[in-house]
């Protein structure tokens, strides 16, 4: 199909803008909260979906968890900061919503992340905006915390092209299918 990793970021941009993205994070949120591991999980690590990605919001509303969002801190690295239905939001350097305040978790805590991604292949690799803030921040991850992408039916592939730095997810979450990944 395609061969580097922009091709494959151009063709999900133009194909996300054609989907009806809001009955299919819904979709996608009642499957993530029939996962055992969403059961048994306290502390969740999320993200703040932009425009034309998983809306994974209505899962902040679970007060039996403690949520985390990521805050950029430089260039290069982030961290996740807990989020609260009170807490108040700003927009970081690339208009992504973040905490403004609130606790850093220890990298060692969270049960689950769930990760935003342009594309993720039925091997766990995802494809992101090419910045690495998500790749740095998982190899830091214990290999016990689970790692979930949520993802429309229509951007898992096959296979995309990966590189060492590269880090799977264990589960890929589409409006139709749960995958377990690797």
């Amino acid at each position: 199909m395609f061969k580097t990793k922009q091709e494959y970021r151009t063709y999900a941009r133009k194909t996300r803008k054609n989907l009806d993205l809001k009955v299919i994070s819904s979709s996608i949120c009642g499957l993530i909260r029939g996962l055992d591991e969403y059961k048994k999980a306290k502390k969740i690590a999320g993200y703040c979906p932009s425009d034309y990605e998983i809306n994974i919001k209505p899962l902040f509303e679970d007060i039996s968890k403690e949520w985390f969002l990521p805050v950029v801190t430089d260039h290069k690295n982030m961290v996740f900061c807990e989020f609260k239905a009170c807490s108040e939001l700003g927009l970081n350097r690339y208009g992504i919503c973040e905490p403004c305040s609130g606790k850093e978790i220890d990298i060692n805590e969270p049960d689950i992340i769930i990760i935003p991604a342009l594309m993720v292949d039925k091997k766990g690799y995802r494809l992101g905006y090419g910045k690495g803030y998500y790749d740095r921040f998982l190899a830091g991850l214990p290999g016990n915390c689970v790692k979930i992408v949520p993802i429309a039916d229509e951007l898992l592939t096959d296979g995309l092209p990966c590189d060492e730095y590269d880090i799977p997810a264990h589960i890929a979450v589409t409006q139709s299918t749960i995958y377990r990944l690797k």
